[in-house]
């Protein structure tokens, strides 16, 4: 990054980043306006940010990126309480997109320009952005498609030592998922397929409904699983746990020291269902290879209408309180350039926003495993304005206690279920 000549200007710029918004200097042609960026720390996304203030910088030598990376544990609650008093913190966030519900309508966002907006609503898949928008104004800038539907990973080595295919219909992953369950007395040897995870029994579930042509809301926005579809959906994941037994129930209540995708990795299950961030720490946590050791491929359709429904993901916000928003939102601006993101979505491994990106060949031909998924984002759909972590926490919870016999039936399941989200969620 570019170092300023002058000592003295260089702590005068060191100074000006205790507060937010105070980070010009005074006087001569060398002035340099100072941001500070906010984001959580992981290492590839750390240095992809670092990539593209290095070239930002280059084109505008007149303003300098400071990056501040915090522990995931910490930086949601600082980037709160940040926003939530006076905005005094970073000029630029990095924003979990569903956090815009809680701050697009404060003021604590600055509205991204009418150019990007109507580049966004043009051109970026609907449920990148719909958390950011609030009656009609963008509040932020959306960095990838949050897609925890659609792919699964596979051990191959599992795989071929049990002689099975990877499965392509829904009928064929309860085969398949039956066949690779291996056990010992009580103990699993090998799970199936472990779709039993925080992400994961919430969108299969609300895939389920959907592609049955289903919905899990009624028009005024109020939760609706009173329907054949929901009841289903319900039963068949019902009976994926405690009737074919492929999996349990330790991914969401615990007692593993391994995730799921972890123990795929490991060798203990078969299938597992999850994002594509997951095929780095395979090859380089577990030193296995993608493409001999493990796979990632598309996750068969439920019903007859391919359709899921995706949250708002990873995003950059402008602090709407900051005194330097034009040369911030100037970064933003730098950010939406095509080649711009299709370097940084690589470099971290996310699936772009920005359709012309994410259907590039480039973009395929550098992340190969991203095909699978690729193919299946126009069928994504807004999850809806509301707390998605709320939304998770009811589904997972009520599922946990229909395996463990809490709850009677399917239906006395979810109708706990629905009027439990929309006392929390519809008030």
């Amino acid at each position: 990054m570019k170092k300023i000549a002058k000592l003295f200007l260089s702590l005068v710029m060191m100074l000006g980043l205790v507060a937010c918004g105070d980070s010009g200097s005074d006087g001569g042609a060398d002035d340099q306006i100072t941001l500070t960026f906010w984001g959580h720390q992981n290492e590839a996304w750390n240095e992809a940010y670092r990539e593209v203030a290095k070239k930002f910088e280059e084109e505008n030598p007149d303003i300098k990126i400071n990056f501040e990376f915090f522990p995931y544990d910490q930086f949601e609650s600082k980037v709160q309480t940040s926003l939530m008093s006076d905005g005094d913190g970073a000029d630029i966030y990095e924003l979990w997109g569903g956090w815009g519900i809680d701050f697009a309508p404060t003021g604590a966002l600055a509205p991204v320009s009418e150019d990007i907006q109507k580049n966004i609503e043009e051109n970026y898949y609907e449920p990148t952005y719909g958390s950011l928008m609030h009656e009609g104004t963008l509040y932020g800038f959306p960095l990838e498609f949050n897609i925890e539907y659609g792919g699964m990973l596979v051990n191959d080595t599992l795989m071929n030592e049990y002689g099975l295919k990877v499965p392509t219909t829904w009928e064929e992953l309860r085969t398949t998922a039956k066949d690779a369950t291996k056990m010992e007395g009580d103990q699993f040897v090998t799970k199936g397929f472990d779709f039993v995870n925080w992400d994961s029994v919430p969108y299969i579930f609300t895939s389920m409904i959907m592609t049955q042509g289903g919905t899990y809301m009624n028009e005024d926005g109020t939760f609706n699983f009173q329907t054949p579809e929901a009841k289903v959906a319900l039963q068949e994941l019902y009976d994926m746990v405690s009737v074919d037994k492929v999996t349990d129930l330790e991914g969401l209540t615990g007692g593993g020291e391994l995730e799921g995708y972890q123990q795929l990795f490991a060798g203990n299950t078969v299938m597992v269902p999850r994002g594509p961030w997951t095929i780095a720490e395979g090859e380089f946590s577990f030193g296995l290879e993608y493409g001999t050791d493990f796979e990632y491929v598309g996750m068969p359709w439920y019903g007859d209408n391919p359709s899921f429904a995706a949250e708002t993901g990873w995003s950059i916000a402008v602090n709407g309180n900051t005194k330097e928003q034009e040369a911030a939102m100037k970064f933003v601006e730098f950010f939406s350039q095509e080649d711009i993101l299709l370097d940084f979505n690589v470099a971290c491994a996310q699936i772009p926003a920005d359709k012309n990106v994410a259907t590039d060949p480039a973009f395929v031909e550098k992340m190969e495993f991203a095909a699978p998924l690729v193919d299946i984002l126009d069928y994504g759909h807004f999850i809806g304005y509301f707390n998605t972590d709320v939304y998770k926490e009811e589904i997972n919870d009520m599922f946990v206690k229909l395996n463990s016999g809490t709850y009677a039936n399917v239906d006395e399941a979810l109708a706990a279920l629905e009027k439990s989200l929309n006392d929390k969620i519809n008030k």
